[in-house]
């Protein structure tokens, strides 16, 4: 594709400057410096942009790799501990362990939405790993007083994250700017909001 669309811009280039020219003896080489110019150019531009495309694919290739790796700890966490969890969340965490697996396998579409990218992924690497270490470090006497808490926070999370969810499978990203501030309001820090009553 380099070749074909530097070889059309030579022709192109060469062919201008040899129909301005003629019958000037310097038109032929003339066209030759232009359409090299020309060609040059495009072959530059083109593997410019199929670099920076590789790179981003790299990029995001590898951010898709760390969310993913974040989210199996996460997952492996609530099973592994879903006895000291209240019932009423278990699935609610379980599907939004589901819907962020499905964001993160999506994660061109919010490409163009960083503000939604970053809530993401502080979602999958602070707010919601955080908030189960909070619950997990009460004392297990304490666990049934807070357990209502817990299950806001963990209801407000599944919330945004159902809906970011759906809207990254549509691409819709209208809905998706319109959703940020429930999934701003959903991640606030669990140090600030989590059991706030109780000094914890």
């Amino acid at each position: 594709m380099k070749y074909s669309a530097s070889a059309a811009a030579f022709l192109v280039g060469f062919a201008i400057l040899l129909i301005l020219m003629l019958p000037n003896p310097w038109a032929l080489a003339a066209g030759a410096v232009v359409g090299g110019a020309a060609a040059a150019g495009t072959y530059g531009m083109m593997y410019g942009r199929e670099i920076s495309i590789s790179r981003r694919a790299e990029q995001l290739s590898s951010t898709q790799k760390t969310l993913t790796t974040r989210l199996e700890e996460i997952e492996s966490t609530i099973r592994n501990k879903s006895n000291q969890f209240p019932p009423a969340t278990h699935g609610q965490l379980r599907m939004t362990v589901v819907g962020l697996e499905e964001i993160v396998q999506r994660w061109e579409t919010l490409q163009r939405l960083p503000e939604q990218q970053d809530a993401v992924y502080h979602t999958i690497n602070r707010h919601l790993p955080r908030a189960l270490e909070l619950f997990m470090g009460l004392p297990d006497s304490a666990k049934p007083r807070h357990a209502e808490e817990f299950k806001t926070q963990v209801s407000l999370i599944a919330e945004a994250v159902a809906k970011t969810r759906d809207q990254v499978v549509k691409k819709d990203l209208q809905a998706l700017k319109v959703n940020r501030a429930l999934l701003e309001e959903a991640l606030t820090d669990p140090d600030e909001r989590l059991f706030k009553q109780h000094d914890l």
